[in-house]
């Protein structure tokens, strides 16, 4: 029974974090409280089928995910993942790099026009590609740079394009958006803080709810 408590308790806390749930708005859409869900999380107490089942429907997966052990094909499909999206992102940023180069070497070939900004603008390109991929993930290191990057790199582009008249006062732009950068990472590094805690917690004897 100790080990039933512990798989479910597992597959709940896993697929409640994949969900982006909080254990207060999962409780809500199952009709149960906070508490409930702490002690599920703790492996304090087993579900009854019918809240299984109801859980189920909210993850939208089969029974099974949450009562029986997925420990080696969540690590390998993990694994596989993470490795098919960082392949995925090297080859559209290759792609863009592509694009852009055979874009430069037509305009100078064909119309004799050195257009070497192009290769600046690769980098904001890429940025972007980058930050699509991985929006749906908390404000993490990563995210933070590529957003900062693209910030700068499409301001340089944009001061390149304009530069006849060196309008420097243009970088003035990134400014705010660097803040609001910074701002949300130290909101998200502060939440993730409360995350870790919690997760440090969970096992803890809690109240019935």
């Amino acid at each position: 029974m100790e080990n039933v408590k512990a798989i479910v308790s597992q597959n709940l806390l896993r697929l409640r974090k994949e969900n982006n749930l909080t254990q207060a708005e999962l409780a809500k859409r199952i009709n149960y409280s906070d508490k409930a869900i702490s002690r599920w999380e703790a492996g304090e107490v087993v579900p009854d089928l019918e809240t299984i089942y109801a859980l189920s429907e909210v993850f939208d997966v089969p029974i099974s995910q949450i009562t029986e052990s997925h420990e080696e094909d969540s690590e390998q499909g993990k694994n596989g993942g993470i490795g098919q999206k960082i392949l995925s992102q090297i080859f559209l940023c290759c792609e863009i790099w592509f694009i852009f180069t055979a874009l430069y070497v037509y305009l100078k070939l064909s119309r004799q026009i050195n257009v070497w900004q192009l290769f600046v603008w690769c980098v904001p390109a890429c940025m972007l590609v980058l930050w699509f991929f991985n929006r749906k993930e908390p404000m993490n290191i990563l995210l933070f740079i590529y957003s900062t990057v693209f910030v700068w790199s499409f301001t340089t582009c944009i001061y390149l394009h304009l530069i006849v008249s060196h309008p420097w006062y243009i970088f003035f732009i990134g400014l705010p958006a660097q803040g609001l950068l910074i701002i949300r990472y130290i909101f998200n590094y502060k939440q993730n803080l409360k995350g870790i805690r919690l997760a440090k917690r969970i096992g803890k004897p809690l109240k019935k709810g």
